[in-house]
């Protein structure tokens, strides 16, 4: 009994001598041999509140209110802090005189990182004091290789954070930028040499109230830098990534997959007024490490499989390829995309469908920032065909060193079909439509345009220099058969006057701009027009002409019309007006001849010498004196003018050139009489009686 009290005794001592133990063991006279150390490798002032022996929940050290102060440059306070430092070891290697760390837990740690006005940050002059070694031969170590090696020597069961804060703060933005992750709990657990450590890790980052996660496991631990195997979940917000691999021999091997990626859950705000997501998300690469400073991944990656499927509502597109020593071979399908259903704004008045798209891509990575469009990317083969309504427009082309060359066709496009208001009051067919083109840096040719429209063919060719000031263009246009009045009527429904018949020009242009007073000022050009069997509905020369001429008791065709079997006119175009020149106008009752202005405001200025048939001719000499007075070779040719506009033209006679004619009229007739005289043929009374004739004949009494 004396002995089981005895060792009761014994126990109660070693018990209460363990209880008293962080009590009578006081740590805190080892801050003075260890703190300027830990200065020395921080280049920062270290505070330590307390450091105490604990027994319970495990043997350890206690390390309590540890501040890290902040360059004093940047700020007096500290950088980062923690209510306590927690490090447990295990009693039984500890009575072997072994030491083993079970657990390190750090509560509460705030670190606040500061990026000043000038773009420094206060983390570049942690450790500045400590001299720097002599380089090793071989690839400079980095941060995380240094970090990884630690962790493989320092064997531990557990490390974790509970409860951190880091805030970082940006004072070179106007606003300020501050983010801070918060509620920062990680766990790292099996961090032993030949184990596969574990690793949770969770938080908030505000202010974007985001919470993320990674959970996985990495390794085996070795000494060197390796990883045989890597296998991490991620999470952003709703979006989970997973992340697969192994780091090996130099190089990483990357296999990341999402099975959904939406827009909506992204942290940032993009400029898309629709969500898009992201489905099926694959990449293969490999990448070496570690990477050569001043090399972008991309240059030296080698991703084998790249697939993902882009979501816009009803329309998606299905992304395939490779990225191969730099060499990025992509294969963009899609069996239908809609503009209604795109990301971003589309000034279309009517929805488009793409249907059937396909494009290949081969590209250099990564790209060339100054480089132009066409030579950052060969696409091999592109083709889509483009639904407008009930027209369909197929599209393929290439782009090949730097030059695209396209081709559009249609069998039949409706105007009142296309996206763009084209200010025509009713839809217009255009039947085999072809398009080819060019594109070169900054040049565009269209090397042939050929269409049928109003049962006519029309042909063009031209070009525009994209870039340069005023955008300057040329072309030249070729129309055969064009049914006029149709053209005109589609143009300008309203107006009082058009014309009908065949027409065929042909035109070449030059000028710049796109704005209609830019093209008035700019636009030169010249040409020939020719409309035969046609009618000038709205306006009756005839009547005009009789009307003119005051005459009366003569039936003529009153019909708001005249109609012609040619008109044929030169053209030539500078400043806003269309210069009429050569003009003929062949009728059964008159001929016309003459030229003019026609403005791009529709205003006229013409000078036509009407010359009418010798029936019409006679008729209107009889009861018109001014007729007789424009009689010439047996014909009445009356000299007008045309001004006002093309809806309301106004006519005039031209009495210069009436006076022309009058003149020529009567010296004829002198000139006989005087003939007559010299021969002896006429007498004196009959040359004064031939006078009373002429002028009798003249104004008719």
């Amino acid at each position: 009994m004396k002995i089981v009290i005895g060792l009761g005794v014994v126990v109660a001592l070693l018990v209460g001598l363990v209880v008293l133990l962080p009590f009578l063991v006081d740590l805190n006279k080892y801050q003075d041999q260890y703190r300027p150390l830990i200065e020395e490798v921080l280049n920062r002032k270290v505070m330590l509140d307390d450091i105490r022996l604990t027994i319970w929940p495990r043997l350890g050290v206690r390390i309590g209110g540890f501040t890290v102060l902040d360059d004093p440059s940047f700020n007096s306070g500290p950088f980062a802090s923690l209510t306590s430092l927690d490090v447990g070891v295990k009693l039984l290697p500890l009575l072997s005189k072994k030491v083993e760390v079970e657990e390190i837990t750090l509560r509460d740690p705030i670190v606040t990182v500061v990026k000043n006005k000038a773009g420094v940050m206060n983390v570049s002059s942690i450790g500045g004091a400590m001299p720097a070694p002599a380089p090793e031969p071989g690839p400079p170590p980095t941060a995380s290789r240094d970090a990884l090696q630690i962790l493989a020597l320092f064997a531990v069961d557990r490390v974790a954070i509970e409860g951190g804060k880091v805030t970082y703060r940006d004072l070179s933005t106007v606003p300020v930028t501050e983010y801070q992750v918060q509620d920062l709990d990680l766990s790292v657990r099996y961090v032993h040499l030949g184990q596969t450590p574990t690793i949770r890790f969770k938080a908030t980052v505000q202010p974007l109230n985001l919470p993320i996660s990674l959970d996985g496991s990495f390794g085996p631990l070795v000494e060197r830098l390796e990883v045989k195997q890597y296998d991490f979940a991620m999470g952003v917000g709703k979006i989970v990534l997973a992340l697969k691999g192994a780091l090996v021999g130099g190089a990483l091997d990357v296999t990341l997959s999402s099975p959904l990626i939406d827009t909506a859950d992204l942290p940032v705000s993009l400029p898309l007024v629709r969500p898009v997501q992201i489905k099926d998300l694959l990449v293969v690469a490999r990448v070496p490490y570690p990477l050569k400073e001043g090399v972008s991944p991309l240059a030296v990656a080698n991703i084998s499989t790249l697939g993902l499927a882009v979501v816009m509502g009803n329309s998606s597109l299905n992304i395939k390829g490779s990225i191969l020593g730099g060499q990025a071979d992509v294969i963009v399908t899609s069996p239908s995309v809609k503009t209604a259903d795109l990301p971003v704004a589309v000034p279309l008045a009517k929805p488009v469908e793409i249907k059937d798209l396909t494009v290949a891509v081969k590209t250099r990575m990564p790209f060339k920032p100054d480089a132009p469009p066409l030579d950052m990317a060969d696409v091999s083969d592109l083709r889509l065909g483009v639904v407008l309504g009930q027209s369909v427009v197929q599209v393929k082309g290439t782009v090949l060193n730097g030059q695209a060359i396209m081709t559009v066709s249609s069998p039949s496009v409706q105007t009142g079909d296309l996206p763009v208001e084209t200010g025509l009051a009713k839809s217009i067919e255009i039947k085999n439509l072809v398009i080819n083109a060019g594109f070169k840096g900054l040049d565009v040719r269209v090397s042939d345009f050929s269409a049928q429209l109003f049962n006519g063919q029309i042909k063009a060719q031209g070009g525009m220099v994209m870039g340069s000031a005023g955008l300057p263009f040329n072309g030249k246009l070729t129309i055969d058969g064009l049914q006029l009045g149709p053209a005109l009527e589609a143009l300008s429904p309203d107006s009082k006057v058009s014309i009908s018949g065949t027409a065929a020009m042909n035109l070449a242009v030059t000028g710049r701009g796109v704005s209609m007073p830019e093209l008035v000022q700019s636009l030169e050009g010249s040409g020939h027009l020719q409309v035969k069997d046609g009618t000038i509905e709205g306006i009756n020369l005839l009547e005009e002409a009789a009307m003119l001429l005051k005459v009366a008791g003569v039936s003529l065709d009153r019909a708001k019309g005249t109609l012609f079997s040619t008109i044929e006119t030169d053209v030539t175009i500078k400043r806003g007006l269309a210069t009429v020149q050569k003009l003929l106008m062949d009728s059964h009752d008159f001929q016309a001849t003459g030229g003019g202005t026609v403005g791009f405001d529709r205003a006229l200025r013409l000078v036509v010498n009407l010359n009418l048939s010798q029936t019409l001719s006679q008729k209107l000499a009889g009861s018109s004196p001014v007729a007789k007075l424009a009689m010439k070779g047996g014909r009445v040719r009356l000299p007008l003018i045309i001004t006002g506009t093309m809806e309301q033209p106004l006519y005039g006679l031209d009495m210069k050139g009436l006076a022309g004619t009058v003149q020529e009229q009567v010296q004829g007739q002198v000139n006989e009489a005087v003939k007559g005289l010299l021969e002896g043929t006429t007498t004196p009374s009959d040359l004064k009686q031939q006078g009373r004739d002429i002028l009798k004949g003249l104004f008719g009494r």
